[in-house]
């Protein structure tokens, strides 16, 4: 019952109107977040641009790797705590003497036991997931020939013989080595394999970086179950310093809009992984049920290229086709077939189940953030650009409702979108179709909005 008033509260904050100060900080906080990720951006091509600043910014970054490694853990660990603290709560605070000594030690129980499902899950994945990826990988290498034979003859099959000569002559021996051939030479060439030294040096580097990563992974745990279990402090702290710099209204306003960047980025980011995951396990049983090939490697592509919104499911489809198209090229049709409906499910069923409303954007909107997010920062621009345009979308909204308030206009969306003009003495909106339309649509505005109160009535009786 504490819970659920508390979530109307939070809602009643984020649904209320700012005063006139608040929105003016609030649009400095916009402007600040707007000129922050500008210089981001600008940074992150000096970075790309210039060796110096590069090495710089590679060593700081090694620096501070366990902090990123620890925040990163925390981040995935805190719905597994809070899970974990909520149901322990329930059954031990009524039977404890001492109810705070109580709440610190189910925390830090909690804490550890999340990172053990955590580590377990993860190490987990890695050895039963990596040895058969790689004995997949090297079946299909040793296997090319035979496979890129059978797919001709199908070829040939399926064509009836029309260009039997030309598949003929590709199925040549001596053409598949020589394609080859350039293609070990390539890989040779990019990872200088045909040098003793260098191969020697590699090996060492990687054996060092391996253990170097080790160390901060452990260093990193630390720091995610201190993060969890002294999350309120920090909070605490980090308010107690917002509030002493800014006025209240400021602090405020500034408080609102963390707790809603929170808010998007964790419901979308926990919500596509939690998506994710479901995909690539429906995957591999509709894989076993169908008896298609490399059902765990393929299985593992799908679910990771998932997490990516819109475009992941195409980028996972494409190499997966292939390789069970060599296989088998009907097989490799019919997958294609089963990858199309699976996103299908998971767009308009699963998708919408798991995030619902999260971001608050249009399809259009989502493409644009992941086109421009992916062309400046790659696969990790391409994940977080969605909830990063999310953030803009609401600061913008927040800020253009407060000017038309200001103008005594409506904030409604809808009633822009067959707006011919605005009656300067009255405000009212004029559709282009005349006075007879905007009655209608008023008298549909009021309905509505007699439904929705009605509707709220009944919920708060209930």
């Amino acid at each position: 019952m504490e819970n659920s008033q508390t979530e109307i509260k939070t809602e009643n904050r984020f649904e209320r109107k700012p005063s006139k100060g608040e929105y003016k900080f609030l649009f400095g906080v916009s402007l600040v977040v707007l000129v922050t990720a500008c210089l981001i951006i600008l940074f992150y091509f000096g970075v790309k641009r210039y060796d110096g600043l590069q090495d710089g910014w590679v060593k700081f970054m090694d620096i501070l790797q366990p902090f990123i490694i620890g925040f990163t853990m925390a981040f995935l660990m805190n719905p597994i705590m809070k899970f974990i603290e909520k149901h322990l709560l329930h059954f031990l605070l009524p039977i404890s003497k001492n109810e705070v000594y109580a709440r610190k030690h189910i925390r830090v129980f909690s804490t550890i036991v999340s990172a053990v499902v955590l580590l377990g899950v993860v190490g987990g994945f890695l050895v039963t997931v990596i040895p058969e990826m790689l004995n997949t990988i090297q079946y299909l290498f040793l296997h090319i020939h035979e496979q890129i034979a059978g797919v001709l003859d199908w070829a040939n099959e399926i064509t009836r013989g029309h260009w039997e000569e030309e598949i003929l002559g590709a199925k040549d021996a001596k053409v598949l080595d020589n394609a080859m051939d350039q293609v070990q030479v390539f890989v040779t060439k990019y990872l200088k394999l045909d040098q003793q030294d260098e191969i020697v040096r590699t090996i060492t580097n990687s054996l060092i970086g391996v253990g170097h990563i080790l160390v901060n992974i452990i260093i990193g745990i630390i720091v995610s179950i201190y993060v969890l279990v002294a999350k309120e402090k920090f909070k605490g702290q980090t308010k107690k310093i917002v509030y002493s710099i800014l006025s209240t209204k400021q602090a405020n306003v500034c408080v609102e809009v963390v707790r809603k960047a929170h808010d998007i980025f964790y419901g979308f980011i926990v919500g596509k992984i939690v998506d994710s995951i479901i995909i690539g396990l429906i995957c591999y049983v509709c894989m076993i049920i169908m008896g298609l090939p490399y059902r765990v490697l393929v299985s593992v592509i799908i679910g990771l290229t998932n997490v990516i919104p819109v475009f992941g499911p195409y980028i996972g489809a494409v190499p997966t086709v292939i390789i069970i198209f060599l296989t088998n090229p009907w097989q490799g049709i019919y997958f294609l077939i089963f990858v199309f409906i699976l996103q299908q499910v998971d767009g308009n069923i699963i998708g919408p189940k798991i995030l619902g409303d999260s971001t608050g954007l249009s399809s259009f909107w989502v493409i644009v953030a992941i086109v421009v997010g992916g062309g400046l920062f790659g696969l990790l621009g391409m994940l977080i650009g969605v909830p990063t345009m999310a953030l803009l979308y609401y600061l913008v909204g927040r800020i253009v409702d407060y000017v038309l308030v200001r103008k005594q206009l409506s904030t409604e969306m809808q009633e822009y979108v067959d707006l011919d003009h605005i009656d300067p003495e009255t405000k009212k909106l004029v559709p282009k179709d005349g006075e007879k339309e905007l009655r209608i649509f008023n008298k549909h505005k009021e309905t509505v909005k007699t439904e929705k109160v009605a509707a709220k009535d009944k919920g708060d009786k209930k």
